[in-house]
């Protein structure tokens, strides 16, 4: 999951405030339709991992303000979260709704084996696993944020960005690529305090930002959700061998869910 464009000669970490800010920026491009002037992309996304929760946080900070403006003027909170989750498919490009659907239609029939799998996920064209899962998850992101008022929602929705954003980097360290010209092979190798960080600061952003709707809540949506995410990247590796540009999308989705319900659940009306 990183720029398919070619990189510049292998950089290492970045070291300084300025390489950071560019890592940022090189992940915003991607993984959001803002194209910013970053000439070549210098890192690989396992350099830059501690960035994710932040990308995930941006995300979350504009469909949030959506949500909030929206509530804040007396609508409906129905109407106030499909525009939120609208606006954060605008600003992604569907792009980890894209790759659910491509691993809900390949893990989705019994019986495949895995090549079949692989080569059904990389088929452009949404099969009826694909179209549910789109629709169910949309529909829970939907439920779940149309109970909220304006500064609820708008907190919750940074926190869950955050937080699964930053759970993507667990597949990226714990199991190898499938394909070797795909996405998730480009992303390359992490190290394992990096990985840990990443997860350390999304899940810590989030804990600050729901810790005035309950400690309960602020600690357990997160620790949820990274949960969520490991063993759903547990179970899809399982079946492919691996992991893939959509299945890091499918585990980013599933963290997102897991902590849009529990906050949905925990936080008072």
């Amino acid at each position: 999951m990183t720029s398919p464009n070619e990189f510049e000669a292998p950089r290492g970490r970045p070291s300084s405030f300025d390489e950071w800010l560019q890592a940022f920026k090189e992940q915003v491009s991607f993984f959001t339709g803002l194209k910013l002037d970053i000439g070549i992309p210098r890192w690989q996304l396992a350099d830059v991992l501690p960035v994710l929760p932040f990308v995930g946080a941006a995300v979350g900070l504009a469909a949030g303000l959506v949500f909030a403006v929206v509530r804040g003027v007396a609508g409906p909170g129905w109407l106030a979260a499909v525009l939120a989750v609208g606006a954060a498919v605008l600003i992604t490009r569907a792009l980890h709704e894209d790759g659910l659907a491509d691993t809900a239609d390949g893990l989705g029939p019994h019986g495949l084996d895995q090549a079949r799998r692989l080569e059904i996920m990389r088929d452009s064209r949404n099969g009826t696993f694909g179209v549910l899962a789109i629709a169910l998850t949309v529909l829970i992101k939907v439920a779940c944020l149309a109970q909220f008022g304006a500064s609820t929602g708008l907190v919750v929705l940074i926190a869950a960005h955050a937080v699964s954003r930053a759970a993507i980097a667990y597949p990226l360290l714990a199991f190898a690529p499938v394909h070797d010209d795909g996405l998730g092979a480009r992303a390359g190798k992490p190290a394992d305090t990096d990985v840990w960080l990443a997860i350390g600061l999304g899940a810590a952003l989030a804990f600050l930002l729901l810790l005035g709707k309950g400690f309960f809540v602020a600690l357990l949506a997160p620790a949820l959700a990274v949960a969520a995410a490991v063993v759903a990247a547990q179970w899809i590796a399982r079946r492919l061998g691996g992991y893939t540009g959509d299945t890091l999308g499918a585990v980013q989705q599933t963290a997102e869910i897991v902590f849009l319900v529990v906050a949905a659940l925990l936080i008072a009306r």
